[in-house]
């Protein structure tokens, strides 16, 4: 399903409709599942993973999120805490290294019902490194909760002075810096 344009923006969203068409056209029960993200490149925003969750709860199709550099940004960990409260959502995936600061290998791979990260579990013992999760308890005692939080408040602040600095430097060379005002993640200049 294409990305339609956001009024009033140079953002791309989601089409819930379209998806909503997709899924019928073939039928429900021979769609795998629906994949959004939260995590995506301007001018692209994060996809309405609230919306499409209440669609696949409707539609009984499975929801899985990429959520790979969401949970360093309090929009994204919303829209996945919306879409488990109010429709369907099967499990959602973080990236360590994207969130926590550690080295590239590691995943969270979370359910808001434990059936399937019970089932992810049963499989998967034995076949991965137990290296990034002692990476990632590591960082998380050292950091503690207030160190964590001290971190996100720096990401939020740093991207508004990125975005202004890099809306004044692109101006000076005669270009723009797109608006695309749901997408805290990414910045994009035409």
């Amino acid at each position: 399903v294409e990305l339609k344009p956001v009024e009033g923006t140079d953002a791309l969203g989601t089409d819930v409709a379209g998806i909503r068409r997709a899924v019928e056209s073939v039928g429900a029960e021979n769609v795998l599942c629906i994949c959004t993200t939260t995590s995506t490149f301007a001018p692209r925003v994060p996809d309405s993973v609230d919306e499409v969750a209440v669609l696949a709860k409707t539609l009984d199709v499975p929801h899985i999120i990429n959520n790979a550099y969401g949970l360093q940004c309090s929009k994204c960990a919303h829209l996945v805490e919306q879409g488990c409260r109010t429709g369907r959502v099967d499990a959602f995936i973080q990236s360590t290294d994207k969130n926590f600061l550690v080295p590239v290998g590691g995943a969270i791979v979370a359910a808001p019902h434990p059936r399937l990260t019970d089932k992810i579990s049963e499989i998967y013992p034995g076949r991965a490194s137990l290296s990034p999760l002692l990476d990632l308890f590591i960082t998380l005692l050292s950091l503690g909760a207030s160190g964590w939080k001290k971190l996100l408040d720096e990401r939020k602040a740093n991207a508004a002075w990125f975005q202004e600095r890099l809306g004044s430097i692109a101006e000076k060379q005669g270009l723009r810096l797109l608006k695309v005002p749901a997408n805290r993640m990414s910045f994009a200049v035409d």
